[in-house]
């Protein structure tokens, strides 16, 4: 074996300096003492030194420490006979002497010849002790010839001498190695482990299994031996390195096991069981012992490399953990599992730690097993880890279960694989359901089977299941709600589902004859309700009346998908306050997890109603995080997660963030030229229009009259689902097909008058005005703008009021334009709509440079002069549109007020309370009490009962 080992480069470098060092004679002896873990390859080290300084001339005597009971200077005495000239029945002979002060050999070894000599030293702790002091007094000397010694020990972290000596510093092992010159033999670099490993095993490593052993060896030499031993020749994988590691089955553990007491062995198999991060007092129940018992264990550990020198107690390396774990027979070990839980459960561990036992004992028969397994996969799925929680899940499912809590478990289940392996979802609730004969289980089975159909975009499949449990249960005896959730979610999946498979579900009508129930089947049913109502577009208070029934009551009371269509119908009613303070509740949802269907619906109704208040910002943060699962649940085509990318997308191409919207659809599938013909596509076509509008007008028109078609032929009219005619209207008049926008437009805001929340109304007034032009442009956009005031939708008002703004400065009236630019500035950045904003202070710049300058009431828009500085953007009024002139005429000091006070004055007028107009504006109610009373106090009136003189003009 030569000197340069591999990996050892430098250890070996060291040595030959010392042999050149000798060579030269200092007049002193050269004192080294190699250090390392066992297996670390200090034996091979010494042997590749002898034969290197044999090579260089050096008479060379190497011993090896036994410790078994040596007579003294036993090893000294081998050492000179090595050394001493003779023939073999000397050499024998010098073993058989007496034992005596070994002076005179050494004398005669000093005599023979002059040259130089290199005493070789094997586990020095291992060497009777009067040889080790008769080495340390030979260090000291000045001999008349060139000497080395070295010498190997066995180091952890409790030190070299600790193992022989039980730390005593005046032991002459101590003392012997605190003279010496270390060389510390750490492990083997990941990138020596490719050669060493062809070198020793014939095996080949890459640079990922190379990590892989490392991590499990940390470079021993020794243990890397064990790990590769059994892929000889071969190519190993990660995982079958791995499982060779988990099966324990390795050569080589004798090494560290064999000297171990019977104590020490005892808490090393403890420390096994209970894992990395094992406290000393549960390590010491666990194998039976004292504390004070455990801890002397500890250390003869620690000495005997196996412990790391630390607590919580862990192996030195995770291949040891193996190797004691695989020296416990399987009985012994799954009790010791068993009784590590049980420890674990009394001293109230987290439920992960507890659980990693019960998965490795089987079942156990007991409640609290039942909890700890739950309640750890819920957490295991919380941080991630879905594979994981799943096993806890299975292993929940082999104790014995009541019907009920094994329905409970298996939709856990299910709705976990829905997301890693939908087919085993579907698998494993298909045969749930043949095989249960409750009707209450079998429509649980068959309504979680037909969620997770649906959600891989199988909804015709989620029909049959539907229809196959109702045909199945046919008159059952008792409570006949079971029917009616069946057919509930059929109506569901089929207004999700193709168009074609709308017609499978039974008529609104049909469900409604039947009497409500409480419970989850009458929110339900009144959802369903909401809905219908929101389509037909006739009749606002009842799909707001029959949303608030469809709400859950309570936490756990319902699903995410219930929230969305209750709330969805709020916020189409106009009720955006409302409809927020219910989306807020997550906890009202039952099962909710992060990372699945139900997590990413909840925070698509926020995102909806952040939307429909023009927070574009809050409602990209709150879709961005759930980015990766959308875009997987919309590429497998479930609808909800369609819509949430068309809404991430649209959001983000109203803030100027064009090229990420074109990366989201094209990543879903949604940029594709034919899209199923279902309703979400309505809204996937709908963001594909905001993404072109800019670059693609006709592109734009055309996708938004396909979302029309799409929504009349499923009977579609309200303008609040979805604005697809005022949308393409404002795109048709920008290229100058007025005609064809004033059509849009005026059969949008006749529905829209229909149905009667101002952001429907406003928004069909703006794309009507832009097919206006002059006079009647500006008084048709200023009755949007004043509708829209009354609105939550933020972004739409300050889109009119640009518009509005533009037309006023065009039309001379340069102050009332700069008034309404600044609202209207103000406004898209509390929105986040950059493009806007961009757009509004380009429309500023020439009105800016007159802000100085004194002016007089000019048209209907009057504004009291005001010194400003040319930087300041919040303006000192906002005027009212045209059709208020009498207002501003027999009272300008209307116009000293600021916008905020100026509409809640307005919702005032129009008998709106103070809590009233909080929950419109989305602020405190404090606010609007303050707004309020300085608008009073500059207009010198008392009260709400002199607003109607104020604006009467009286």
């Amino acid at each position: 074996m030569a000197l340069g080992e591999i990996g050892r480069g430098s250890e070996t470098a060291r040595l030959r300096a010392l042999l050149d060092q000798s060579r030269r004679g200092r007049g002193a002896v050269d004192l080294t003492v190699v250090r390392g873990e066992p297996g670390a390859g200090k034996s091979a080290l010494l042997d590749a030194f002898g034969e290197e300084a044999s090579a260089a001339g050096f008479r060379v005597a190497a011993v090896r420490g036994t410790g078994l009971g040596e007579r003294p200077y036993a090893a000294v005495h081998r050492l000179i006979a090595q050394l001493r000239p003779g023939d073999g029945q000397f050499l024998a002979d010098q073993y058989c002497t007496p034992d005596g002060d070994p002076v005179q050999g050494w004398a005669d070894v000093q005599t023979g010849r002059k040259t130089p000599i290199a005493l070789c030293v094997d586990d020095v702790a291992r060497v009777d002790n009067w040889s080790l002091r008769w080495l340390l007094d030979l260090s000291r000397t000045v001999p008349p010839m060139p000497l080395a010694i070295v010498l190997t020990a066995t180091i952890c972290g409790a030190g070299a001498w600790a193992a022989a000596t039980n730390g005593t510093s005046h032991a002459p092992v101590s003392v012997l190695l605190t003279a010496a010159e270390p060389i510390d033999m750490p492990g083997l670099r990941t990138e020596d482990l490719p050669e060493a490993a062809a070198a020793r095993c014939g095996v080949v490593l890459d640079a990922r299994t190379a990590a892989v052993c490392g991590d499990l060896t940390g470079g021993n030499p020794a243990l890397l031996h064990a790990l590769l031993a059994p892929h000889s020749d071969s190519a190993p994988t990660e995982d079958a390195l791995r499982a060779t590691a988990a099966s324990g089955a390795l050569t080589g553990a004798d090494r560290w096991l064999a000297p171990l007491g019977t104590p020490a062995l005892a808490l090393a198999r403890a420390v096994a069981v209970l894992g990395g991060g094992a406290e000393v007092a549960v390590s010491a129940e666990l194998a039976h012992l004292t504390v004070e018992e455990a801890l002397a264990a500890v250390d003869q550990l620690v000495d005997a490399c196996v412990l790391a020198n630390r607590t919580p107690l862990a192996f030195r390396h995770p291949l040891l953990e193996a190797m004691v774990l695989g020296s416990i027979a399987a009985g012994t070990r799954t009790a010791l599992h068993l009784r590590a839980a049980a420890l674990l459960r009394d001293r109230q561990a987290e439920a992960t730690s507890v659980a990693h036992h019960l998965l490795a004992t089987g079942p156990v028969g007991e409640e609290w097993a039942k909890r700890c397994l739950r309640l750890a996969a819920r957490q295991l799925e919380q941080e991630g880890r879905p594979h994981d929680a799943a096993r806890y899940r299975r292993c929940v499912l082999r104790e014995p279960l009541r019907p009920q809590e094994k329905l409970a478990i298996r939709r856990e289940l299910a709705e976990l694989y829905a997301v890693i392996d939908p087919e085993r979802a579907v698998h494993l609730l298909d045969a749930a359901r043949c095989e249960s004969h409750p009707p209450g289980i079998v429509v649980e089975y068959a309504l979680a089977l037909a969620a997770v159909l649906d959600g891989c975009g199988r909804s015709e499949d989620a029909v049959t299941v539907l229809d196959d449990a109702a045909a199945r249960l046919g008159r059952t005896p008792g409570d006949n709600s079971w029917q009616l959730r069946l057919r509930l979610h059929k109506a569901f999946i089929c207004r999700r589902a193709p168009l074609w498979l709308a017609r499978a579900a039974d008529p609104l009508g049909k469900l409604t004859c039947q009497a409500p129930r409480r419970g989850v089947a009458g929110r339900e049913l009144a959802a369903l309700r909401s809905v219908h109502a929101v389509d037909a577009g006739a009749d606002r208070g009842a799909a707001a009346r029959y949303a608030r029934q469809g709400l859950p009551r309570g936490e756990g009371c319902g699903s995410a998908t219930l929230l969305w269509h209750a709330c969805g119908a709020l916020v189409a009613a106009g009720e955006v306050a409302e409809a927020w303070t219910h989306c807020s509740r997550g906890r009202q949802v039952s099962g909710l997890r992060a990372g699945r269907l139900d997590h990413i619906t909840l925070a698509l109704v926020r995102a909806t109603v952040l939307r429909a208040r023009g927070d574009l910002s809050t409602a990209d943060a709150t879709l961005t995080p759930m980015t990766d699962r959308l875009l997987s649940f919309a590429a497998a085509g479930h609808p909800l997660a369609v819509i949430g990318v068309a809404a991430l997308a649209e959001v983000r191409a109203l803030r100027g963030a064009t090229d990420s919207a074109r990366s989201l659809l094209a990543e879903s599938g949604l940029d594709r030229h034919q899209l199923p013909w279902r309703r979400d596509s309505a809204y996937a076509l709908a963001a594909r229009a905001a993404v072109h509008e800019s670059d693609d007008p006709g592109r734009a028109v055309e996708d938004l009259l396909a979302a029309g078609r799409l929504l009349d032929e499923a009977g579609v009219r309200n303008p609040a689902v979805l604005p697809w005619r005022s949308r393409a209207a404002r795109v048709l008049a920008a290229c100058g097909e007025r005609d064809e926008a004033a059509t849009l437009a005026g059969a949008e805001l006749e529905d829209a008058r229909r149905w009667g929340t101002p952001e429907s109304v406003g928004t069909a007034l703006h794309a009507l005005a832009l097919g206006e032009s002059g006079e009647q442009r500006i008084s048709v956009l200023a009755e949007a703008s004043t509708t829209l005031a009354r609105s939550p939708d933020r972004m739409q008002h300050a889109l009119v009021q640009a518009v509005l703004g533009a037309e006023l400065a065009g039309s001379g009236r340069t102050e009332a334009a700069r008034v309404e630019l600044l609202s209207a500035l103000q406004l898209a950045h509390a929105c986040g709509a950059d493009p806007l904003a961009h757009r509004i202070q380009r429309a500023l710049g020439p009105l800016q440079a007159r802000c100085l300058e004194p002016f007089a009431p000019s048209g209907a828009l009057s504004a009291t002069p005001r010194l400003r500085s040319a930087g300041e953007v919040v303006p000192a009024a906002t005027p009212e549109p045209e059709g208020h002139a009498a207002a501003h005429a027999a009272h300008p000091l209307l116009d000293s007020l600021t916008p905020q006070e100026r509409k809640i004055l307005h919702l005032a007028r129009d008998g709106y309370s103070n809590r009233d107009i909080a929950g419109r504006l989305f602020v405190a109610v404090r606010t609007v009490e303050f707004h309020l009373s300085g608008a009073y106090r500059k207009l010198g009136i008392a009260g709400r009962r002199q607003l109607a003189e104020v604006f009467s003009g009286g």
